[in-house]
């Protein structure tokens, strides 16, 4: 595994303290922290429907105005932002370096469009916030117990794959020499990574849903995992293949 990729994939999904931002930040996430973490915990225990906006608001000492700064709906408030494609910007910095682990570059930029971990993402968080690995946990147990916020997430993951694939298929023309598949199209070896990517994802999120570690850190670790033990997988049913020739 590239070192400088699991350096970045970590910082797109750790954790830092506020301890150094200007004091306006720091309450700003601070207060954000606290909704969510008060919206999830009472969905948690008495269900959706039974949690109100003036409930979260109490329980986090803040007003209705003040939630509706911070979060568009009570649903944004219990399972988070909702996923986005790449911006310009990001699909520019992702094409113009080249990637030694492409498929583990594209899992960070899959975790960067979910939206998962924000307003973590930055790597900042109110040093009383509720760990983002744990945040996420509540989230998805509540998505598991009630489908329709989780069809609210998933509603939107076709235009999210087809960012995925055009940013991917870019840095594959921007890098031909790095290309695995030269009898195939960019597109169609875009499209493979990012079958790759998101199948390592979705088994480490099993994992890591299963695993006693609920820290950000523990997620990122299980589905680097998986990546590499797909990767080895598939390496040797090749050499099997090659040897049986």
């Amino acid at each position: 595994m590239h070192f400088c990729t699991l350096c970045i994939f970590r910082r797109r999904v750790g954790r830092a303290h506020t301890d150094n931002l200007p004091l306006r930040e720091a309450e700003r996430l601070s207060t954000r922290a606290a909704i969510d973490d008060h919206a999830t915990r009472l969905v948690l225990e008495h269900g959706f429907d039974a949690v109100t906006v003036e409930g979260i608001c109490s329980a986090a000492g803040i007003s209705r105005r003040t939630l509706f700064n911070y979060v568009d709906s009570m649903e944004t408030a219990v399972i988070g932002e909702h996923p986005r494609p790449l911006t310009e910007d990001e699909v520019s910095e992702f094409t113009s370096a080249c990637h030694p682990n492409l498929p583990l570059a594209v899992m960070g930029c899959a975790f960067t469009m979910s939206n998962l971990f924000h307003p973590y993402t930055c790597g900042r968080a109110a040093s009383d916030a509720i760990e983002a690995g744990e945040l996420l946990r509540r989230r998805k147990r509540i998505c598991q117990t009630d489908p329709r916020l989780s069809r609210q997430r998933t509603a939107r993951y076709p235009d999210i794959h087809a960012s995925l694939v055009n940013a991917v298929t870019s840095y594959l023309e921007a890098w031909p020499e790095e290309r695995q598949l030269p009898s195939s199209s960019s597109q169609t070896e875009a499209m493979t990574i990012v079958a790759v990517s998101t199948t390592a994802i979705r088994l480490g999120f099993h994992l890591w849903m299963e695993g006693a570690d609920p820290t950000s850190e523990a997620l990122y670790a299980r589905c680097a995992d998986a990546l590499e033990d797909m990767t080895r997988l598939l390496t040797k049913e090749a050499d099997k293949a090659s040897t049986a020739l």
